[in-house]
């Protein structure tokens, strides 16, 4: 057993080039061999986002705190609230991040493929994308 101190993993700022707005991240879990898995806290200011992107083996997403928004390619806007888990299969473009009104945090786990490949990053989502109302939750 193995435990790593908090204190050993810094926030970090998110890349402007896969993330519009300011983003920090908190490193959970790396990938350390045999396993693939990745998991981090991010937390988003209001108005920040991911680009579009995908996992070759997909995510999940597990909401800790605030109003979040999730898009997947082709598919409305959602509004996410803590609690909430977004299941998103492998290879589907998608985009999640804050309202444009609040902070917003989620827990992000994905894992590489059998090749060592993790996420496909694409273009920014535009402010138009973003700003579309979010469907009624179901």
């Amino acid at each position: 057993m193995t435990v790593v101190r908090a204190s050993a993993r810094p926030t970090r700022q998110a890349p402007a080039s896969s993330f519009t707005g300011v983003v920090y991240q908190d490193e959970v879990l790396s990938v350390t061999p045999p396993s693939r898995l990745r998991a981090s806290v991010v937390t988003f200011t209001p108005g920040a986002r991911t680009a579009w992107h995908a996992h070759p083996v997909g995510q999940t997403l597990y909401c800790l705190s605030g109003i979040g928004r999730y898009q997947r390619e082709g598919e409305p806007v959602q509004e996410l609230r803590p609690g909430d888990t977004v299941l998103i299969p492998p290879n589907v473009r998608h985009w999640h991040g804050a309202a444009p009104d609040r902070i917003f945090s989620h827990l992000a786990m994905s894992e590489n493929d059998d090749k060592g490949q993790g996420t496909a990053w694409f273009e920014h989502v535009s402010d138009a994308d973003y700003a579309k109302p979010p469907a009624p939750a179901g």
